[in-house]
């Protein structure tokens, strides 16, 4: 009798440990996707990080841009103003601030109530055009590289690396 219940608790003493075998293999892949993960939101913040930083130096780009062409036109409004002496203005144009002029501009309306009117109007069926994000997939499919995908799309490289990455 003693046999019996003997044997009874190597069996489950075994099962126990057989139990507790499979827990630590199921905590450890939990473990391994728990590294994954982290690793994947560094990446993800690493590429995030990259795309603002390119999209402020762009900005800013375009600010020196608009800057310089905004000192252009008063060096040409100095020019054929005889009115103001140059001196003059030059001193008021290297205290102030770059001003940025905004202008409603009336070109980009029209255009969007004829494509508008264009669209409505269509009686035949269009083809659907590839979004850039497919385009990009296309391109890199194929072989070509993230310069060339950037160029071809007019995007920048880090833009197409992000829209790879979350395929």
């Amino acid at each position: 009798m003693i046999w019996i219940v003997v044997a009874a608790l190597f069996i489950v003493q075994i099962i126990s440990f057989y139990f507790l075998a499979l827990l630590y293999t199921k905590v450890s892949k939990f473990d391994d996707l728990e590294k994954k993960q982290r690793k994947l939101m560094v990446e993800m913040d690493d590429s995030i990080g990259a795309y603002l930083s390119e999209l402020k130096d762009e900005n800013e780009r375009l600010i020196e841009r608009l800057a310089t062409r905004e000192h252009e036109s008063i060096a040409k409004k100095v020019d054929s103003s005889p009115r103001v002496s140059k001196q003059e203005l030059a001193a008021t144009v290297e205290d102030s601030q770059p001003v940025i002029p905004v202008r409603k501009s009336v070109v980009p309306v029209n255009l969007a109530l004829k494509s508008y009117n264009a669209v409505t109007t269509a009686k035949e069926p269009t083809l659907i055009v590839d979004d850039d994000r497919t385009r990009a997939l296309k391109m890199h499919d194929t072989g070509q590289s993230i310069e060339e995908i950037a160029k071809t799309l007019g995007k920048g490289r880090t833009e197409v690396e992000l829209i790879l990455k979350f395929r």
